[in-house]
Formats: structure tokens, sequence, C-alpha cells
């Protein structure tokens, strides 16, 4: 037996199973995956057979006594790995409903083995036939807003079957998420994080149209869409915020300061201009850092890198709008918005990944 075979762990949640899920955990053990935790779901008394025959079969099965989400029934096998087992490589989780293949279950588990320290994403061809509509659409939409807000394309964010080493199990229970969207805030929580996500690819099953599987496509979907966005929101709020609070106290030092600086105008619009712009900037930082990203660190950690970033938008903007008007002909106001828009967005990944990353102290020894 060797190293994956014995210390990987198969986490399983499970809500109302049918037959096929003894027979599952009997393929995986197959493979040598025998050390297998399935979380009961709060399924009910007309399920307690499959789960006794699991038991019997040699699993850990824990109960929730009413159904609680798919996010803390992962939880609650995080846990009971962490405060029961020890020397373990890698958990893998797996979904219930057949659409893991034990060989896929297998791989996940030697690709833990061999990155203990990033997360690994078992991800599905949905250009493949037979895929249903609102897996493929889900999937497209999710991916393609992930992307954009995170700056990392992963083709499948709602898969599954993941597998990471055991210094990150602690972390993964201090994720928020109850339901299916717990799974899209790891994501979002290793890339702010700069954990490494690996991808691979993994068999495409859906069985039967995918009937079995608990997920609601539109509710779910809609969930999952507001975790996605909720915090550029409030990064959209807060830069609002601070372009309207610029442009009021630039208006009101301009009519404040005018009877001391009669016939001095330009030294009036440019020391409001500075007095707004600083006082926005800090007011910026400081929504940014409390409410957007939650950075708990000091100032030292992100003060210096978002006093730098802004330099560098002023810089970029400058030379954007130069180019685009200058050399390509673009008319200047819209060759701003675009250049801004751009930066904007950009702005958002970097302050996220760098200025207010949460990167240090992740791991705990």
């Amino acid at each position: 037996m060797n190293q994956t075979e014995k210390y990987s762990i198969v986490l399983i949640p499970s809500l109302e199973p049918d037959n096929r899920l003894p027979v599952y955990v009997k393929k995986l053990e197959e493979y040598g995956l025998s050390h297998i935790v399935v979380v009961d779901d709060g399924s009910g008394d007309d399920y307690q057979n499959i789960f006794k025959e699991l038991e019997d079969d040699g699993c850990t099965v824990l109960r929730h006594r009413v159904n609680q989400g798919k996010g803390l029934a992962l939880k609650t096998g995080f846990r009971h790995i962490q405060e029961n087992v020890s020397g373990y490589t890698c958990i893998v989780t797996a979904d219930s409903d057949g659409q893991h293949a034990p060989e896929d279950v297998y791989k996940l588990a030697k690709e833990g083995e061999i990155h203990p320290d990033a997360l690994i994403l078992g991800v599905r061809d949905f250009k493949k036939a037979g895929v249903p509509a609102k897996s493929l659409i889900g999937n497209r939409v999710t991916s393609a807003v992930f992307s954009a807000l995170y700056g990392k394309y992963l083709p499948d964010t709602q898969t599954g079957l993941r597998a990471f080493g055991p210094r990150l199990t602690d972390q993964m229970t201090s994720i928020n998420g109850e339901g299916f969207e717990y799974e899209t805030q790891v994501l979002i929580t290793c890339i702010r994080s700069q954990i490494p996500v690996h991808t691979v690819p993994i068999q495409t099953i859906y069985e039967a149209e995918n009937g079995s599987t608990h997920f609601k496509a539109v509710r779910d979907s809609l969930k999952i869409i507001r975790i996605l966005g909720a915090d550029f929101v409030k990064f959209l709020s807060s830069s609002l915020v601070c372009f309207f609070l610029d442009i009021g106290l630039a208006w009101v030092l301009l009519d404040v300061i005018r009877p001391y600086m009669q016939g001095k105008d330009f030294l009036r619009i440019m020391i409001t201009t500075a007095a707004a712009r600083s006082i926005s900037i800090a007011a910026n930082y400081l929504l940014n850092k409390t409410v957007v990203f939650k950075d708990k660190k000091g100032l030292d950690h992100s003060l210096t890198r978002y006093l730098a970033l802004c330099v560098c938008n002023i810089l970029l903007s400058a030379g954007g709008v130069y180019i685009l008007h200058g050399a390509l002909g673009f008319h200047e106001k819209m060759a701003k918005i675009l250049c801004d828009g751009g930066l904007f967005l950009l702005g958002y990944q970097i302050q996220q990944r760098w200025v207010f990353s949460r990167a240090e102290g992740w791991f705990h020894e």
C-alpha cells in the first residue's frame, strides 16, 4: 500500500443518497482509498440503512440531525479529521451523486500529496455532449465572473472534487459559507491568500441529467454570483463615496479660501485639489482596508503599497490617455474612460491580492 492509499482521506457530504453510494465507496476502496468519512447532512430515518451499511463497511459516518447545507457538512468533516486523525497526506472531497469517478478521486489524492500546500480542483470538460444546460450555463457564467474579478480563469468553479494538504485544514473550517456557495468562497479566499490553485482534468459524468443533485440552478447560482460580486460592489461603493467626497470638498474649499487668495487662482485651485484628493485617498484606503478587504494587519503592511498603487494609477492613466489620443486617434474623453475603467478593474485585483493580501500568516505550523 503506497502513501496515497494509506494516508489520503476521502470526505463525502451526503444528503438523501441512494443505493449507489455504498457501491461507490467499495470502488474507492478498490483503489486503496479506505479512509473514508461520510457526513449525513440530515437525510432522515428513511436513509439510515444506507449509512449503516457504510459504517459496517468501515466508513466513519458523521450525522447532522437536520439538513444544514453542503458547506457546513464539509466543515463538520474537516473538524472531525482535524481533531481525530493524524498523519494523513491530504483530504479529498467528493460528491455522493456519482459525478466523480473513483479513478479521478485517486488522481486528486496523488496530486494533493505532491502539492500539499495547494488547492487541487478536479475540473470537468463542459464542451462534451450530454452536459445539462443548467450546469453548462451556470459554470460558464461563474467562471467568467470569477476570472474578471479575481484574475484567474478556472474552467470549473463549481466542482466538488477537490484536494488539499493538512496545513490547509484549519483554514477551511474558518471560511464563511453554509451551502453550495461555501466552495466558491474557498476559491476566493485561496486567490486572495496567494494559495496556489491547480486544476486536474477529470471525467464529465452526469447520470440521468444529474437529477439526483440537490443544487438548485437558479437559487444557488444567484447566491454564488452574489458572493463573487459582494466585495466588488463594496469596492465600487467605496470608490463612489470617495469620488463624491473629493468633488464635494474641492467645491467647498474653492469657496472657503477664495477671500484669502484673491488673484491667486492657480495656487488656490492647486491647494484645494491637493487637500480634497488627500482626504479622499485617506478615506478610500481606510474603507478598503476595514470594510472591503477586512485587512486586520497594521498600517505598515498596506499603506505604502496603496500609495504606490495610487502613483502608478496616475502615471498609467496619463500615459494611456496620451497614447490612445495621440497615437490611435481616440477622443481624449473616451480614452480617459477606457483607461480609468480598465485601471479600476485592475486596481481591484491588485488591492485584494497585493495591497491587502492575506498571504502572510495563512499557514499554521
